[in-house]
């Protein structure tokens, strides 16, 4: 049962009724004609959504989008517009989008081609494909070895990307050139989200296993220290606990926030001693989680569903970073997938995926996956 939620949650980083904000009772009404006065504001206009990156020097609002998962489909880029969520460019790829990693400081926008392998650099300003980065390789069954989060360093021009395998793989890619700087092997079980501390220059990677945290010096490639709850008792999957499906880090880089997609918990980590500080219950399939300095809050997804439980819906969970307690909880079906942030950290944007599939109840023929825009400071 761990490992189908955590094969789930790997391809997910991945609607049709209104989103409800609820705290003390209340309900939000839900307004689709006036996006800047009202606290949700969602577009259900985009085939195969993904992961969402809003730009923090413009409007540009990013979604990786894979209508088709077969060989040679092609991946899709969207660019919308932070306040109005019209779409101002639709850019083909030639490879499927899944994650993405934006250095603003040389405009350069990575896809990450989750099945195929391989990183895609775009101009941010205009759209065009500047490289193609292949670095995972053909795998003797088929496929490639895949790639899935991509955090950027602009200080640094570097790129870390996680492969989530059971051997454990990390690749440190120079922005300037698509260089493979570092192949990290024997990382944890399953790497997938990954979170980068410019002060201190450490690279965090959270997966599955005994040590469920690594913390990497990306100069040199080393594993320098290891952060575990204690709950598993080796690195194999059939003894795996829990899976940080996703992480993010507090601005001042002492405090470490793990998704757990096998728990539904998020796990709150010291990251001077590795130890974990408190927990906090979000829902089921939880997966992706932001850092908002603004107003020190965390931002949660969870889908709703998993394998035993595929009938649910997914929600948008708000709490208070110092504390871990829920401020608010937002309905917003069906399955909540990626969060980002606008740069005053007061607008969140989320992908909401359909069902997979015509067996849920509440599969509806012809729909789209949506952007949700939440006006935070209006909760």
């Amino acid at each position: 049962m761990i490992v189908a939620s955590v094969m789930g949650a790997l391809l997910l980083s991945a609607c049709q009724t209104a989103p409800q904000s609820q705290q003390a009772g209340q309900t939000s009404s839900f307004n689709a004609t006036a996006p800047q006065a009202q606290v949700t504001f969602r577009q259900d206009t985009i085939d195969g959504a993904y992961e969402i990156l809003a730009a923090k020097d413009s409007k540009q609002l990013f979604v990786a989008a894979t209508p088709l998962f077969e060989d040679r489909a092609a991946g899709f880029l969207h660019v919308l517009d932070q306040d109005t969520l019209r779409e101002s460019q639709l850019i083909q790829l030639p490879r499927r989008a899944f994650a993405l990693g934006l250095n603003q400081k040389t405009h350069t926008l990575y896809v990450g081609n989750t099945l195929d392998g391989s990183l895609l650099a775009i101009n941010s300003l205009n759209g065009t494909v500047k490289q193609l980065i292949q670095l995972g390789q053909k795998e003797d069954k088929g496929g490639w070895e895949h790639t899935r989060k991509v955090v950027i360093d602009e200080q640094d021009n570097r790129i870390f990307v996680t492969n989530p395998s059971e051997g454990g793989r990390v690749w440190i890619v120079d922005g300037a050139d698509g260089r493979i700087l570092h192949n990290i092997d024997n990382v944890g079980l399953w790497p997938a989200g990954a979170a980068y501390d410019a002060n201190t220059k450490r690279l965090f990677v959270g997966h599955g296993g005994k040590d469920e945290i690594a913390v990497i010096n990306p100069a040199t490639g080393a594993i320098e220290q290891r952060f575990t709850t204690g709950d598993a008792k080796s690195d194999k999957r059939e003894d795996s606990r829990h899976f940080f499906v996703n992480i993010a880090l507090s601005a001042d880089g002492k405090k470490l926030f793990g998704a757990d997609a096998n728990t539904g918990k998020i796990y709150q980590f010291d990251t001077s001693s590795g130890k974990v500080e408190n927990t906090a219950e979000v829902g089921l399939g939880l997966l992706d989680i932001v850092y908002n300095d603004a107003r020190k809050e965390l931002i949660a997804t969870n889908r709703g569903v998993d394998r035993e439980t595929p009938a649910g819906t997914g929600s948008v969970t708000i709490l208070d970073a110092n504390t871990l307690a829920v401020k608010h909880r937002i309905s917003a079906p069906v399955h909540p997938n990626s969060v980002t942030l606008s740069a005053d950290g007061q607008t969140a944007f989320v992908t909401i995926k359909i069902p997979h599939g015509d067996k849920s109840p509440h599969y509806l023929k012809g729909a789209k996956d949506s952007v949700l825009r939440l006006n935070l400071n209006q909760l």
